[in-house]
């Protein structure tokens, strides 16, 4: 009896005591407070807007040219005809000097023109002085015939008979005078072209391109080939009207020749023309490049980014802080607490690193630079810089 009354009060004990345990932890999870879990915050850069100097980059492109660039043509007459090409002394790509062969052509033909201009000369300078002579011999007779008429000693049909003679003569020596100043041209002409089987280069420079082969016919208007001085290239650009104002002569430019190097070339405003090109409606504008390494060659493609409208001391910010909204431009100004308020600006002068602010932005107010297409108007931001949280 005693032992059953002591296992029930046992089990009653170990009852109590689960319960009660049961009720320690359910009062323990009671007090728990709920664990909040706080949004990520977007990270970006952020920079004041400050003064500067801006200015408009306008881009317009055009293609290097030598500062001297001439196309060679053989100094043949016109006469010449067409004379053959025996050799071709150079290849594109060769520097060449002031006077230098590039071509050779055939002086056989010329050889023998010469030899039979200067067998006809002689020919015709004989008959010549075998006409004066005769000439000479007609003089004294027509003389003495005159002489012998007013005597009454001849008739005036022997008096017209002398006279007739004697101006065939003078005729005939006008003629010979004809056909040797011809002789004489065709002779100097043969021994111009003759001299100038040798084709030379006008400049110093690089030789561009080569049109002929040997075996080709060539005339005076054929050009053999293309010589450029690129030791200093220029480009000619068509700037419009709006902006030919804000260009100066000697303004440093860059130029991106992309075929030679992604780095910009330094270039200088040489020219800026007066009027306007009449069919372009634009103004021509030439920029010299100069070439100590023969990196740029001619006829490359060039984009000369030339500076225009220009204002000193502006509000400016980068140009990525300044975000496309549909028709509007924005950009996030963060406040003391970290929050990014979106800000409506009117944007002046932009170029490819700085846009002029002209309204809805003070200097010194914090913009978003990297990451605002990224938020929205009341996102709460972390800042960093250079990826380091300030």
């Amino acid at each position: 009896m005693e032992k059953g009354l002591r296992e029930w009060v046992r089990r009653i004990a170990a009852g109590l005591a689960v319960i009660a345990l049961i009720m320690t932890l359910a009062a323990g999870c009671g007090n728990k407070k709920e664990q909040k879990v706080e949004p990520a915050l977007t990270p970006v850069s952020v920079e004041k807007a400050k003064l500067a100097d801006a200015e408009k980059i306008s881009v317009y492109t055009g293609a290097l040219k030598g500062i001297e660039e001439t196309a060679v043509y053989p100094k043949l007459s016109a006469a010449a005809g067409a004379v053959k090409v025996v050799a071709v002394m150079v290849k594109p790509g060769d520097r060449v000097s002031q006077g230098q062969t590039l071509v050779q052509l055939d002086s056989s033909d010329l050889d023998y023109q010469i030899r039979a201009y200067q067998a006809q000369l002689d020919g015709l300078v004989a008959q010549k002085e075998a006409a004066a002579a005769r000439l000479a011999n007609l003089k004294q007779t027509l003389d003495r015939t005159r002489f012998l008429y007013d005597q009454g000693a001849v008739s005036k049909s022997d008096l017209e008979r002398a006279e007739t003679e004697y101006d065939a003569a003078v005729a005939g020596i006008k003629q010979l005078d004809a056909g040797i100043a011809g002789a004489q041209a065709n002779l100097e002409n043969a021994r111009h072209n003759l001299a100038n089987c040798s084709v030379p280069s006008p400049i110093s420079g690089t030789v561009g391109t080569v049109n002929v082969t040997a075996g080709d016919s060539v005339t005076a208007q054929t050009p053999v080939a293309l010589v450029s001085n690129t030791s200093k290239l220029q480009v000619q650009v068509n700037v419009a009207e709006a902006e030919v104002g804000y260009v100066r002569p000697g303004t440093e430019v860059e130029v991106y020749v992309r075929a030679a190097s992604p780095q910009p070339f330094k270039g200088k405003v040489d020219t800026v023309a007066a009027a306007a090109d009449t069919r372009l409606k634009t103004y021509p504008v030439k920029i010299l490049l100069e070439n100590p390494e023969g990196q740029l060659k001619s006829g490359m493609f060039a984009e000369v980014h030339l500076p225009t409208l220009a204002k000193h001391q502006v509000v400016t910010v980068p140009q990525e802080a300044v975000v496309a909204k549909g028709a509007r431009r924005v950009v996030y100004v963060v406040d003391s607490k970290s929050i990014a308020h979106e800000r409506p600006v009117t944007v002046g002068i932009e170029n490819e690193s700085l846009a002029e602010i002209t309204s809805g932005l003070k200097v010194g107010e914090p913009v978003v630079v990297k990451g605002s297409t990224l938020i929205r108007d009341g996102d709460k931001v972390k800042i960093v810089a250079g990826g380091v949280e300030k």
